[in-house]
């Protein structure tokens, strides 16, 4: 038995849909550059096992050698608590290490290894070329201004 033939139908043009609150959203926007900033990140520096925030617990390191976890957690904006795993990570990967504080011997003090000084270099180079892009398609001014904003947001209190 021959099955009729499919019928073609032309598919239904819907109207867009209606996205003028969402537009106007300021958490809608962070959120879609955020995840276009750590797609970003992650093409430039795949295969490292580095996350955005490994490379920000990197850069603080690396100024601030044998600084304590909480002076490190208040520094990256994260709680001493959720430094855990991004620090094992760290030092899994042969960049961070611990030490008894000379100071007082119950805390700890981090510091970059060599090894972490040398991917931090990498990491640095990659992350510069991130940011030119973003300065070519916002212009210099936009993304200074974009910084400055993003400062200004999330320095103030909440409502």
């Amino acid at each position: 038995m021959k099955r009729p033939a499919a019928n073609p139908r032309k598919p239904i043009q819907r109207p867009p849909l209606d996205t003028a609150e969402l537009d106007a959203a300021v958490g809608f926007w962070l959120r879609l550059a955020q995840q276009r900033d750590l797609r970003a990140f992650g093409d430039r520096v795949s295969g490292g096992g580095i996350s955005q925030l490994g490379y920000a617990i990197l850069l603080v390191l690396e100024a601030n050698p044998r600084c304590r976890p909480a002076e490190l957690g208040e520094a990256v904006r994260v709680r001493q608590p959720n430094l855990g795993e991004p620090l094992e990570s760290l030092a899994a990967l042969g960049l961070v290490s611990r030490a008894p504080d000379p100071g007082d011997r119950r805390a700890q003090v981090l510091a970059l290894t060599p090894e972490g000084r040398r991917r931090l270099g990498e990491l640095k180079a990659a992350h510069a070329g991130l940011i030119e892009g973003y300065r070519e398609a916002l212009g210099a001014r936009g993304y200074d201004e974009l910084i400055a904003l993003l400062r200004r947001f999330t320095q103030r209190k909440a409502d």
